[in-house]
């Protein structure tokens, strides 16, 4: 008996005695304590994980505080990119205005009188062959770039609509509904292709043969990207009404060694009237360039009745 423990229990139905050995009570006390040392352990993991869980997420949010920083950044860095191409933009066009304005002077001056005044002097229409003329109607801008349903400002000296004040306006204002198809008006490659909301807004510059250029301002879309060669009657962009504009229309400029001429000028020109351009813009000199495009034409006939000649020859 010494081995063993009575345990009693008295109830109303009576007494029952239980008999717990030492080794079940000492294994009982064993898994006591494994129990305890487990709960203790688990204790001690669901701690761990806690605090990993509570760095884990103090991680996430400095990450999420660098990350908002790094936006706000980028964000500043993409506003000052936009200012400075904004203010690239501003500093072109005050350079164009400057260049326009050097020619304007040129012209207030009296510089083009040195330049004979009179056309049969200069140059006999008349004798202008063929090939010459094919080659400057392909190469010199002319003819209306878009269909148009009224010219809403003329080039020279006008009351800027928006601005209010008196300035020289350096190209014609053309009406025409949004996305109005334009065309390249003669052969050349495209220059400048610029995306703005300011000033001229969309523009696009073409630079032709001889020292030409033209410009195409208030754009909607572009058809072509700088570099492209374009040809004349090529689809090249369409009307809009971007940047400072007060309705839909086509700004169009025509320059002359980057000095503004008067579009209507080219834009009235074809082969039905071929010596109105001479007429009107006598400041170029239009004999020296038909002289070199009638001799480089002559050069090419003689080539060609020579490869005849030995064509026929071998023939023979």
């Amino acid at each position: 008996m010494k081995d063993r423990i009575i345990i009693s229990v008295s109830t109303i139905n009576g007494t029952r005695h239980f008999n717990v050995s030492k080794l079940f009570k000492r294994n009982a006390i064993i898994a006591m304590w494994l129990l305890l040392f487990g709960l203790v352990i688990t204790a001690a993991v669901i701690e761990y994980l806690l605090q990993s869980v509570a760095q884990s997420q103090a991680q996430r949010a400095h990450l999420a505080s660098q990350a908002s920083t790094l936006r706000d950044e980028i964000a500043l860095l993409q506003d000052n990119k936009n200012q400075l191409e904004q203010e690239l933009h501003q500093k072109q066009d005050e350079m164009l205005q400057v260049i326009n304005r050097v020619g304007e002077i040129e012209l207030a001056l009296g510089l083009e009188q040195q330049y004979p005044q009179n056309l049969e002097e200069r140059l006999d229409t008349a004798s202008v062959n063929s090939a010459a003329r094919l080659a400057m109607l392909q190469l010199v801008p002319n003819g209306s770039p878009l269909e148009f349903s009224r010219r809403s400002s003329r080039f020279g000296l006008r009351q800027h609509p928006i601005v209010g004040k008196q300035q020289h306006h350096k190209g014609v204002d053309l009406s025409a509904n949004r996305g109005t198809e334009i065309y390249a008006p003669a052969d050349g490659v495209v220059e400048v292709v610029r995306s703005s909301r300011q000033g001229f807004g969309n523009l696009l510059k073409i630079r032709h043969a001889f020292g030409f250029s033209t410009l195409y301002a208030h754009l909607q879309d572009f058809k072509v990207k700088p570099g492209h060669f374009v040809h004349k009657g090529q689809l090249i962009a369409t009307s809009g009404n971007t940047g400072l504009s007060t309705a839909p229309h086509l700004h169009y400029e025509v320059h002359f060694l980057d000095r503004a001429l008067n579009p209507q000028h080219f834009m009235d020109w074809d082969a039905t009237n071929f010596d109105l351009v001479f007429e009107k813009e006598r400041s170029i000199k239009w004999d020296s360039l038909v002289s070199m495009l009638e001799t480089k034409a002559s050069t090419q006939l003689q080539l060609s009745s020579h490869k005849d000649a030995q064509l026929t020859a071998v023939s023979d």
